[in-house]
């Protein structure tokens, strides 16, 4: 009989290819807005167009995974992922290009939702962090291939070009599609390991309410956490371009800076077991939006590419911090039936974040310039780790 690969090994390469292409091809995006005619405020637009979609379905999501259908959730999502790219690559206008940012978002939705719900329905109590740590390393080492492979075929594409401001980049998404086809495959050659499914009437009876969930102690708190840490990282993936390009950094520094921050949250996260010994778990939840603020802060203040990588750098290493801690805290306090439901909460949260902070902050940029953006992200931050610090000591965030 053959043996067929882990499921969790699967999961984790699934999730790490996914990831290598989302943030390429988030950060494309916005390059192929702006060559199209776009400015700021319709960067922010297609940004939100990404969460929009989304957030109209996670709920939804989370219910089929908690009735078993995690793994189909995953392939559909792998499948639409790729059908997104190659729409976006392909995109004539803003038009055809936000909506090709919604399918992506919507993809990503339901592949994030089913792999993150997966860990605590098929892993043993005392596995859970630490595959949440090893399934968030998968997604900042995609992300650390996915920023240089983008910005490398684009950087070759446009190497010729004496416009600055029309990247090329289509010959960039047709390489991020088929780097996204490559995780197809891998959902579905393991082998599951419950295969256990619950229908919707004999679900019902466990099934908690949107307002239950959220009343549940300590899942806001980790809730807003995790918004502001994914807002701060969709913020400066959309909007390190546009500065760039204002300051004049070239496709490939502007690359370099996004994988410099990727490089530090692989550091964290493969040093988050060694780190949740060392530390208690309310200090690196309080840091990771904390000791994050003051770089956003400052970014917009200098072109040093130099002092523009420290900041990088440091905050890779928190926001690598915030995601897993987070999801484990989400799980930690959930009911046990309604995990994937409170999981795919978590991500609505991170998504109205997505629609809401980008929309504004491109109405801000167009008034105030792209520099205002980042300055707003920094006092999100900062309010996020005040509200941490206090939630944690009152509540008793999971320790």
């Amino acid at each position: 009989m053959t043996r067929r690969p882990s499921w969790f090994v699967c999961l984790v390469l699934v999730t790490l290819l996914s990831h290598a292409v989302l943030s390429g091809v988030r950060t494309l995006i916005s390059y192929r807005a702006l060559a199209l005619g776009g400015d700021a405020l319709a960067v922010g637009v297609i940004t939100a167009a990404f969460a929009l979609l989304p957030l109209a379905v996670a709920l939804q999501i989370g219910r089929a995974v908690d009735r078993g259908r995690g793994l189909l959730l995953v392939r559909w999502g792998l499948v639409l992922t790729v059908l997104a790219v190659v729409a976006a690559a392909l995109s004539p206008g803003l038009a055809v290009l936000a909506i090709a940012s919604a399918l992506l978002g919507l993809g990503q939705m339901l592949h994030t939702v089913a792999c993150q719900s997966l860990i605590p329905l098929w892993s043993p109590p005392d596995k859970i962090d630490g595959r949440f740590g090893q399934l968030t390393l998968g997604v900042s080492t995609g992300q650390l291939l996915g920023f240089p492979i983008a910005g490398v075929v684009a950087t070759l594409t446009n190497s010729g070009s004496s416009d600055a401001n029309h990247v090329a980049t289509t010959p960039a998404l047709l390489v991020m599609a088929a780097l996204a086809t490559l995780a197809v495959p891998l959902a579905y050659v393991f082998r599951p390991a419950v295969t256990e499914r619950v229908s919707r009437s004999d679900h019902a009876g466990n099934q908690q309410s949107t307002l239950a969930i959220l009343g549940t102690r300590g899942m806001r708190p980790a809730i807003y956490s995790s918004l502001t840490v994914l807002t701060g990282m969709d913020l400066l993936m959309a909007y390190l371009p546009v500065l760039g390009q204002q300051m004049g950094l070239s496709v490939g520094t502007v690359t370099f800076l996004l994988t410099a921050r990727t490089v530090t949250s692989v550091i964290s996260r493969a040093t988050m077991p060694w780190l949740l010994r060392t530390f208690p778990r309310r200090w690196l939840l309080v840091s990771a939006t904390l000791a994050s603020s003051v770089p956003m802060l400052l970014l917009p203040l200098t072109s040093n590419v130099a002092l523009l990588t420290v900041f990088m750098l440091v905050v890779g290493f928190f926001w690598g911090l915030g995601q897993p801690l987070t999801m484990s805290w989400v799980t930690t306090v959930a009911d046990p039936s309604n995990r994937a439901a409170a999981l795919s909460i978590r991500l609505a949260g991170n998504r109205i974040g997505q629609v809401v902070v980008p929309v504004t902050a491109g109405g801000l940029a167009g008034l105030t310039g792209v520099g205002a953006v980042f300055v707003a992200c920094g006092l999100l931050l900062m309010t996020s780790a005040a509200c941490t610090a206090r939630s944690t000591r009152d509540l008793g965030a999971p320790t």
